[in-house]
């Protein structure tokens, strides 16, 4: 089994809401960079090139999300992503956002598939991405994703 890609993320002004807590579709966007960053670094493969490259694109088909925890401007969320499953051309992912006290604030699952841009269908992972997701293949339980 592999490990989650963990990213610390700063809670910043534009992400609060007037009462001074995360605006809750700000995750969402949280969700997204967090797995911008995740390929970049961790399966080495950026968006940039995903897209101007290789002419394919991972859209989100799926998202479901609890929120158990309010964060605040100025906190520090670790923010974790790991494979739960790994598809012939897609890939559930569990994410959460923990505060420095270890509480998770918010759990995630996403579903992303790897599609070609021009035809807009689902495409089978290569070799070297399915190889490299594995390294982030989590036991759900043990990623305490409810």
């Amino acid at each position: 089994m592999g490990q989650p890609f963990v990213r610390p993320v700063t809670i910043r002004f534009r992400h609060c809401d007037p009462a001074g807590i995360v605006f809750y579709p700000r995750y969402f966007e949280l969700m997204n960079d967090l797995v911008e960053d995740w390929f970049a670094d961790g399966l080495g493969v950026s968006f940039a090139e995903l897209h101007d490259v290789r002419g394919k694109g991972i859209p989100t088909v799926n998202a479901q999300c609890r929120f158990s925890a309010p964060s605040r401007l100025g906190d520090v969320l670790d923010c974790s992503v790991a494979v739960v499953r790994l598809g012939n051309s897609s890939a559930t992912l569990a994410i959460r956002f923990a505060g420095s006290d270890g509480n998770v604030r918010v759990r995630a699952e996403l579903v992303i598939v790897l599609m070609d841009l021009q035809s807009t269908r689902a495409v089978p992972w290569p070799e070297e991405m399915r190889a490299a997701l594995g390294g982030f293949l989590v036991d759900n339980d043990s990623f305490d994703v409810e």
